[in-house]
């Protein structure tokens, strides 16, 4: 996805959320915001997806907070809560007909956790106290019985957030009654609350998954450039690629991959917009 107008204070209100987290005086918040606003606007406009720049920016904060990651306090509450809402999300998918569709409703709720951005749970105690309202909400796109029939073969499992990590791997333990073979991709250093293979160990995915990769780097989403050849070969020839959330969804729409999944909450009009799907729509959307 393209960067659109309505993206700039949104990614401007990210980095000030973020500087506020890591604690900078004003007088470094006032230099490192001048910092990240040339970052943008050298970028914007440019052939750059909306991950790419965003990217940029990020990285430049970081550099200048001197802090490899602002969010660890927030990602390790994040998984605790969404640790203690486990059993009701067991229970939930025990009850349901459709038991992948139930573990995926689960992990689209935890993808409603996202911190400095409007539209989304703001903290994980409120994800605790809405998880129920959620659930009944449901699915306001649902492509899952499409996106089954490829589920053979290789698929990649591309993670976002900690706390709905822990919602994921219930989807990765439905997905291999599928007999697939399930590679868990989470990123290859820490980025926003993004997930990473420290989650993926501590959570215990070896249980679920067949592999376990990363993206290799610092990036919003993925950086295709960066990411090994290994990895690059297997989005190539999956069978089936599975995205998580919105940042995924603006690297991965630049390029061609198909068949590709997106299981996600719509946070933001841009990416609304550019999905064709409602605004705050809970979707499993299929891209062929």
């Amino acid at each position: 996805m393209r960067m659109k107008p309505r993206c700039v204070p949104c990614l401007l209100n990210r980095v000030i959320f973020e500087m506020e987290l890591a604690g900078a005086s004003p007088e470094k918040q006032g230099k490192i915001i001048k910092k990240a606003a040339e970052k943008l606007l050298e970028d914007y406009g440019s052939k750059k997806s909306s991950a790419q720049i965003a990217t940029g920016v990020h990285k430049t904060v970081y550099d200048m907070l001197g802090n490899p990651d602002p969010y660890r306090q927030l990602k390790e509450r994040s998984n605790k809560i969404a640790k203690k809402i486990l059993p009701k999300a067991e229970r939930f998918i025990s009850k349901s007909k459709d038991k992948l569709e139930a573990a995926i409703m689960c992990s689209i709720i935890g993808n409603a956790i996202d911190f400095g951005i409007e539209g989304s749970i703001s903290s994980p105690e409120k994800l605790e106290k809405e998880f129920d309202k959620e659930l009944e909400k449901g699915l306001q796109h649902n492509d899952l019985e499409e996106t089954k029939r490829y589920l053979e073969g290789d698929t990649l499992y591309f993670t976002d957030n900690c706390g709905e990590v822990v919602f994921d791997k219930l989807v990765c333990r439905e997905l291999k009654k599928y007999g697939v073979h399930l590679t868990l991709v989470v990123k290859g250093a820490p980025v926003l609350t993004d997930a990473t293979y420290e989650d993926a160990v501590n959570l215990h995915f070896n249980d679920v998954v067949d592999e376990i990769m990363t993206t290799e780097s610092f990036a919003v989403g993925i950086d295709f450039d960066r990411i090994s050849e290994k990895l690059k070969n297997k989005i190539r020839n999956a069978s089936l690629i599975i995205c998580k959330g919105m940042a995924n969804y603006e690297a991965f729409s630049e390029t061609r991959y198909k068949p590709i999944v997106y299981f996600l909450k719509v946070k933001c009009k841009s990416i609304a917009e550019d999905m064709e799907m409602p605004l705050g729509a809970n979707a499993i959307k299929l891209y062929e």
